[in-house]
């Protein structure tokens, strides 16, 4: 079982993220959100998709979106930093992922698979990280950050959107 994150593991923006965290056994609440994620995504329609709850907001196919290329540079950081890797890795701006990509212009039922997965791959090797590589720091936006906050804040970051999904979206 992995213990949460101390703050020294991580830049203090993604505490809130790892506050919604309650499970202490990682893996599982990754399992557990895939899980529930299949069963919301597979009651949004391609016509819901497009929704968006205000003016300049993300569409639902956006998000969706935002959570794969979080989902994806969250678990590459982890997987570079559990491999030794010690060359910092920069940041990203998310809005401009978001401008610069297609979501809009891909099925939604393209992306909920491409969620499930990028997800049911990243636990698969998750699950495969040995107990000395969990505490394996890196660099990340000039920021000191552990393999095990990485995952957390995945999971945190993943639970805010499904929050957002349900109270802005109606889902």
């Amino acid at each position: 079982m992995l213990q949460k994150p101390q703050p020294n593991e991580y830049n203090e923006y993604y505490q809130g993220y790892i506050d919604l965290v309650k499970d202490t056994e990682i893996l599982k609440t990754l399992e557990h959100q895939f899980q529930e994620f299949k069963t919301l995504l597979a009651s949004i329609d391609e016509e819901k998709s497009n929704f968006r709850y205000e003016t300049g907001k993300w569409s639902i196919k956006e998000v969706l979106g935002h959570l794969i290329d979080s989902e994806r540079i969250f678990s590459y950081r982890a997987l570079r930093i559990a491999r030794n890797d010690n060359q910092p890795l920069p940041g990203f701006e998310q809005d401009d992922y978001i401008k610069n990509s297609n979501y809009d212009g891909v099925s939604f039922k393209h992306l909920a698979e491409e969620f499930a997965l990028l997800r049911a791959a990243n636990i698969l090797m998750f699950v495969g990280f040995t107990d000395e590589m969990w505490p394996r720091k890196g660099t990340v936006d000039n920021k000191a950050v552990s393999v095990r906050a990485l995952v957390y804040i995945l999971a945190g970051h993943t639970q805010h959107h499904w929050n957002i999904l349900k109270e802005k979206y109606n889902c």
